[in-house]
């Protein structure tokens, strides 16, 4: 994710983009790591389920950003920020295997500016 990260630019630390793909690439393990051992942890203690369920929403979101900025930076016009967030919640890794594809066949897209007043002719 950390190189997804890179190629989209944008998030906290991407002035340096070797540093935030190494931040954000132990911020996304550390994170859906934790998600398992506090599964594990369940079997002590019925509330570590929640955490871990919370942990877990937090993660798909921040895929779901991520999904997200890849789309506003390839020009991909279909899908929004829902349909983002739903296939990071349910399906992480079709959704990674997609993203990595998507940065590695097609270069990124000019996006659309704003037309200025000399470009509007009346």
């Amino acid at each position: 994710m950390g190189k997804l990260i890179q190629a989209t630019g944008g998030w906290p630390f991407s002035s340096t983009p070797a540093v935030a793909r190494w931040v954000w690439t132990v911020l996304f393990q550390f994170t859906y790591a934790l998600v398992f051992i506090l599964l594990l942890c369940t079997l002590a203690l019925y509330q570590w389920c929640l955490a871990a369920l919370v942990i877990y929403i937090g993660f798909a979101t921040l895929l779901g950003f991520l999904r997200s900025s890849v789309r506003a930076k390839y020009g991909i016009e279909h899908g929004d920020l829902c349909t983002d967030f739903l296939c990071a919640c349910f399906a992480p890794m079709f959704t990674l295997t997609q993203l990595e594809v998507q940065i590695l066949e097609e270069p990124p897209k000019q996006i659309l500016e704003m037309p200025t007043k000399a470009d509007i002719s009346l």
